[in-house]
Order: C-alpha cells, then structure tokens, then sequence
C-alpha cells in the first residue's frame, strides 16, 4: 500500500496491479476517534508494515490510510461488483 495526500485532503490508496481505493476526508473527520484508538485492529494477523517511525508506527496519515484499506476488503467473502473503471484511450 502506498497512501498518496491529494490536494482536496483526501488519501489515494495505491496497491498493486493497478488497484487504488480514495479515503475520503470526510469519513476519515467523522470517524476520527475510532480511527485513532483501533488502528492497529486494519493489520492482518501476523502484518508487519515497516514505516519511517518503525515497524506498525503510523501517523495520523497512515492510521486513516489503514482505515481506507479496510474498504479494500470488506466484502471479501460475497464480494459484488457495482461498476468498473478503465481509463481511456486517446
């Protein structure tokens, strides 16, 4: 994962294969305190995410990326999709 600040606040979510999720500000703001207490729950079992501050150490910019990435695969068992975007050509 690779958290990206975009200039309207939001976070873009980089993964790989050309997979990105946008964590709105607005939901990051509304859901703050949560976001701040429970981070370390976004990891899976046994993660390890190596930041500047060391390992599992995030600030405020990685706590909301992790909870952006908690979209990435909550519907993982039943997962429907709703719509897909390719970029166009030309």
């Amino acid at each position: 994962m690779n958290p990206l600040a975009m200039k309207d606040r939001n976070i873009l979510n980089q993964y790989s294969n050309d997979v990105v999720t946008v964590v709105l500000r607005d939901v990051i703001d509304a859901h703050w305190d949560e976001i701040q207490s429970r981070h370390l729950e976004a990891l899976a079992t046994d993660e390890v995410l190596i930041t500047s501050s060391g390992q599992n150490v995030f600030d405020d910019h990685g706590k909301a990326a992790l909870f952006g990435r908690c979209y990435m695969f909550m519907d993982a068992l039943e997962p429907q999709v709703v719509r897909l975007e390719r970029k166009q050509e030309g």
